[in-house]
């Protein structure tokens, strides 16, 4: 899969850019908020329909504009597709696949698969339970059109469900209304739960092998899945939390609560790891969540790598670069503050690239090797 072209409108701190990428390497280089990162997210939001971080559709909006426009080319097992994502805040987001508008954003999801690796993951999945959980979601979202259906269908559910915890009168709620909802819930939490399971489950000894390439095989690192629905099924669950989720008026139980439990050689790798073992921890699971995504798509994804070469080792950035160059990673997309660098590490890999200069949200110069 190789995206061919992309122009971005109106897009954070980004005006109007038009390029055609190489198809293996491109680096975006320039200092820091001149919008290197702001061009790699639009790839991003091409790709999934939303911005990797999280961000309020006005927020991505340039400063005084009403909307923001990204079209983009992609070449996909022998077939062309022209991707348009137009947004207007609050209310307006419309996706356009080869002209034709998309009834439902998750149509769009998982038929541009991507990945990025970024500075912030490792302590984005070291301290907060929910992005565990959304890199499960992210991946088998990609993978898996059943379980994107289930997950948004739970959501939708829980939503309501705590809707009616927080608007009840203390001790006078519908339980009527309450085990409708808990009756639509309990199925998707089940088929939810067994998805993620198999997931961790197959992610697991690829995650493994990369690790030990990255850190030389000193350590022993582990990943395992954790949930209330181990044990119980979700209506076991709400029976025995029901008290609790009265009194709190909020929803204690299901597949919301699923975490992820780090480890190295069998510790807490919060509490006992140094920040190399960190660092390797999260950009294995990174490159796994490639592997993975590469093997059930049955092509590869695109690669975003922000402002990577600059936090990692020497020896991390070899094995990096090794990972990407020998095993075929496709298409990647870089972002770096280091002109410099960007092409020794190239020159040094004997790979065709393209380096963009960005300044200001506009690209001021391309060198392509």
């Amino acid at each position: 899969m190789l995206l061919k072209k992309i122009k971005i409108v109106q897009y954070k701190n980004i005006k109007n850019i038009e390029f055609s990428p190489h198809p293996t390497i491109n680096a975006f280089t320039g200092l820091n908020g001149m919008g290197k990162t702001n061009i790699l997210d639009a790839i991003h939001y091409l790709c999934l329909a939303k911005s990797n971080f999280g961000r309020l559709e006005k927020n991505n909006v340039m400063q005084g504009e009403e909307f923001f426009r990204i079209e983009g080319q992609f070449d996909k097992e022998d077939k062309k597709y022209n991707i348009v994502a137009k947004v207007k805040p609050p209310g307006t987001k419309i996706l356009e696949n080869n002209s034709k508008t998309l009834n439902k954003i998750s149509d769009h999801i998982g038929n541009f698969p991507v990945v990025i690796i970024a500075p912030r993951d490792k302590n984005a999945l070291l301290e907060n339970s929910r992005e565990r959980r959304k890199l499960m979601d992210r991946v088998l979202s990609q993978t898996d059109k059943k379980y994107l259906t289930a997950l948004v269908d739970y959501n939708k559910w829980l939503k309501q469900r705590n809707a009616l915890l927080k608007n009840s009168p203390d001790g006078n709620i519908d339980r009527l209304l309450l085990d409708t909802f808990d009756k639509k819930i309990d199925p998707l939490a089940r088929f939810i739960f067994e998805k993620r399971r198999e997931f961790i489950k197959n992610l697991i000894p690829e995650f493994l092998e990369i690790y030990k390439n990255i850190s030389g095989g000193k350590e022993i690192p582990d990943i395992q899945y954790s949930s209330q629905l181990e044990t119980k099924t979700y209506s076991q669950l709400v029976e025995e939390n029901m008290k609790k989720d009265i009194i709190l008026k909020r929803s204690n139980s299901g597949i919301h609560k699923d975490d992820l439990i780090f480890r190295i050689n069998n510790d807490d790798l919060r509490s006992f790891a140094s920040q190399g073992q960190l660092k390797s921890f999260a950009l294995a699971i990174k490159l796994a969540e490639f592997s993975f995504l590469k093997r059930e798509k049955g092509y590869i994804p695109i690669v975003i790598l922000d402002d990577v070469f600059d936090k990692l080792d020497k020896n991390r950035v070899k094995h990096l670069v090794s990972l990407l160059f020998e095993n075929n990673f496709g298409q990647v997309f870089i972002s770096d503050t280091e002109r410099d660098r960007v092409e020794q590490i190239f020159e040094r890999s004997s790979v065709s690239y393209k380096i963009f200069e960005i300044e200001k949200g506009n690209i001021i110069n391309e060198y392509a090797s």
